[in-house]
């Protein structure tokens, strides 16, 4: 499953403590290497366990030892005569199996889920995935830990239908499809709710959530905001939601609007205040996908409607604990007199009165899990300031090291001259001028809804910063059991509501031409926003051809090629559809001139004496000379030098070649290989009337050259790093898949990703 949009931080759930004798097996994430065994926590390894073995777990809290790269506890284990402490990321303990339902939870791009054969994810089950809110159930919720280490959660042993394999856990919650709605105590429940305010729409799921968790409270805020006024207030300025585009494939999410993107180049905007190289303006309809409430109605991501006040019954030390285990801050002490960051967090919710799990999502949002540059302590001109919150840190034009130095400049302004007082500061700055002025959700902080100027007092400008941290709250409640505990949800209600909506289409949006031609005329060569072009034809003309060119190579135009003229004036219609879904209609008006009136025959006069026929001049034929990149051009092929790219990856050769023969040129086309997957290194020979060339084919990621992207191609990539062996001739170019001019592990990184489904490599 894979995640568009923005990038989700999920918090490895803790395992408990288990009793003596309870059994595990080795887990060996490589397959061949086995696990050391120490004879205590910090010791050097003086023995082994292999690989698929049974041990007795006697300690699954033994002790840490970050030197020794394990990012649990150490486990306490029993083999034969040997005992001894393993890392525990090696040690699966055999609790017992569940018989649970769940359910698929649904994540933006709604990507299906895949099931896999064994713990490293590496043999699919189902190659079609399942789709969000199928129900499967739950073998085991701590079936181990992910081989491929992409999953930050155990992976969950499941059942769909006949077929068993494993899942990440993150992606399964608690199924509510057999909740039967037409209980008498649920029927009065979705009736209370209705006597409080809730729409018709909200209902349902909001019943759902109460069967799943009765002692949560949702209480309606009604805004009395019309829902299409509070979705134009936060597009009409630029900088006030953005998104993030991590891998240049969200396009559609993105603001079209005219300070947003220009069509003519097919360029989107990234100078806006506080944002960077990543960050673009949303488009209406993202912003209204995530300004309806009812997207958010699953056990997830309710939690951004939560109430943030402290509640010290279950905002407790342990909590706090585990949602910084995997920080920077896990540990680690804040101040000079040895105060912890835990210390800190609590100071800061009991003085302030604001949740500390919210502050620590919070922190993981702005800085990330390592950290960031403005919590460094280390900024020429600001050593020893910190800002956890990214308070102040804005800059106009996304200058990002203004940005930084903004926020330290607030922090040496606020003497956050510790990373204690700077996390304790900045809880009195959410809290006082937040929380306490009705933004009390990660929602409300987010949109504006309090007044007096709507959308404008926002603590933040990513639209997906609720989504996400409302997965770090709820992932920090369900590590601690704390789910069943009383959170009141502030939920807010729109006037004019429309049906719920729907995520956009991420593909690109442009449907621009760049040229159109008519019989070799050109009706225009450069883009414009005019769609009506006249032309006038001799009147013995009896078709048209109809040729044009796109901004965006990914949209499609119907209505191309010879058009029959059956009138003195005939509309020839084109539609060109954006690759995601938007179109935009030319019309050419074609008028065929006039016949002229016969004239009558003249008298006829005296035949002259007859001339000799003059010499016939040869025919000079057509000279027009045709090059290879016209050739390219007109076939939508993108070239450099002597390499070809941008091939949908799986296709056939042959697909290729029939592409560039039906740009009806005079050439002849010849390549390395009759039929067959389209791969790196396939050469293909375009010979016309001017010149003769032989391009190669570059797939980036293929680096073998098979026409596929598998484990094989990044390991002659690691080779080729490590100098086991160097990638020679089209190698080099396939395996620079981040486009650098350089063979890095990025490259490798990106190879793994798209096998892993986590990201895609954009050809």
């Amino acid at each position: 499953m894979k995640k568009v949009l923005l990038t989700l931080t999920i918090f490895l759930s803790l395992i408990g403590v288990v009793s003596a004798s309870s059994t595990g097996t080795v887990y060996c994430p490589d397959n061949d290497e086995p696990v050391n065994l120490r004879p205590s926590v910090t010791s050097p390894a003086n023995n082994s366990l292999v690989c698929n073995s049974t041990v007795e777990v006697l300690d699954t809290n033994a002790g840490t030892n970050p030197s020794s790269g394990c990012t649990t506890s150490f486990y306490k284990v029993r083999q034969g005569v040997l005992t001894g402490y393993a890392c525990g990321d090696f040690i699966k303990v055999n609790l017992p199996s569940t018989t649970e339902k769940g359910k698929v939870l649904c994540i933006e791009d709604t990507s299906p889920l895949y099931m896999y054969r064994d713990l490293n994810r590496t043999d699919k089950i189902n190659n079609g995935g399942l789709s969000c809110n199928t129900e499967v159930e739950v073998l085991d919720k701590n079936a181990g830990k992910d081989g491929k280490g992409t999953c930050p959660t155990s992976l969950y042993k499941v059942k769909y239908g006949n077929t068993t394999g494993y899942v990440c856990g993150k992606y399964i919650g608690s199924s509510d499809s057999n909740i039967n709605l037409d209980t008498t105590d649920l029927k009065e429940y979705r009736t209370n709710l209705k006597k409080s305010g809730f729409p018709e729409s909200y209902l349902d799921d909001l019943v759902k959530l109460h069967a799943l968790y009765p002692k949560w409270k949702f209480i309606p805020f009604n805004t009395n905001l019309d829902f299409n006024y509070i979705v134009n207030l936060e597009h009409k300025s630029s900088g006030r939601s953005l998104i993030e585009d991590y891998y240049g494939n969200l396009d559609g999410l993105k603001s079209t609007a005219s300070w947003s993107y220009n069509y003519f180049t097919n360029v989107f905007s990234t100078n806006f205040t506080g944002g960077g190289s990543r960050w673009y303006a949303a488009s209406t309809s993202t912003i209204a996908y995530y300004i309806d409430p009812r997207n958010f109605f699953n056990e997830r991501n309710i939690f951004m409607f939560e109430d943030l006040s402290y509640n010290p019954s279950f905002h407790t030390r342990e909590g706090i604990e585990n949602m910084l285990k995997g920080t920077f801050m896990s540990g680690k002490t804040a101040s000079s007199d040895g105060k912890t960051y835990v210390d800190a967090f609590i100071e800061a919710a009991n003085t302030y009165h604001i949740s500390p799990y919210v502050l620590i999502s919070r922190v993981i949002q702005e800085v990330g899990a390592s950290g960031s540059t403005i919590v460094s302590g280390t900024v020429a001109g600001y050593e020893g300031y910190y800002n956890f919150y990214n308070i102040g840190a804005t800059a106009a034009g996304g200058d990002k090291n203004q940005t930084i130095i903004n926020g330290l400049i607030y922090a040496k302004n606020q003497g956050w001259n510790s990373p204690y007082k700077a996390v304790v500061g900045g809880a009195s700055f959410l809290s006082n001028n937040y929380v306490n002025v009705g933004q009390k959700t990660e929602y409300l902080q987010k949109w504006d809804l309090i007044g007096p100027s709507y959308a404008d007092h926002q603590y933040m400008q990513n639209i997906q910063a609720p989504y996400s941290q409302s997965y770090k709250t709820y992932n920090g409640y369900n590590s601690t059991n704390l789910l069943n505990s009383s959170f009141a949800f502030y939920i807010p209600i729109f006037n004019n509501m429309p049906d719920k909506v729907a995520f956009p289409n991420t593909g690109n949006p442009n449907n621009y031409l760049s040229s159109l031609t008519v019989n070799k005329t050109r009706l225009f060569s450069s883009p414009t926003n005019d769609t009506n072009f006249s032309i006038e034809v001799e009147s013995d003309v009896s078709s048209v051809t109809v040729d044009a060119t796109k901004v965006y190579n990914g949209a499609t135009i119907s209505g191309l090629g010879t058009v029959a003229l059956n009138s003195e004036k005939t509309n020839i219609n084109l539609t060109v559809t954006a690759a995601n879904g938007d179109t935009r209609k030319y019309t050419i008006n074609v008028t065929r001139k006039k016949a002229p009136e016969p004239t009558p025959d003249p008298k006829p006069t005296p035949d002259p004496e007859p001339t000799p026929d003059p010499e016939p001049t040869p025919d000079p034929g057509d000279n027009t000379k045709v090059t290879t990149k016209e050739v390219l051009d007109k076939a939508g092929i993108k070239y450099k030098d002597n390499y070809l790219y941008g091939f949908t990856l799986g296709k056939d050769i042959n697909d290729t070649i029939s592409k560039l023969k039906s740009t009806n040129l005079e050439i002849t086309i010849t390549s390395s290989k009759e039929s067959g997957l389209i791969a790196s290194g396939d050469k293909i020979k375009i010979k016309t009337n001017s010149e003769e060339k032989e391009y190669i084919v570059i797939i980036y990621g293929d680096v073998n050259g098979d026409g596929k992207i598998l484990a094989t191609d990044y390991v002659k990539i690691k080779n080729h790093i490590m100098d086991v062996k160097k990638l020679t001739s089209y190698e080099l170019e396939a395996a620079d898949v981040n486009r650098d001019g350089k063979i890095l592990a990025t490259d490798y990184v990106k190879i793994k990703n798209h096998i892993m489904e986590v990201s895609k490599i954009i050809q």
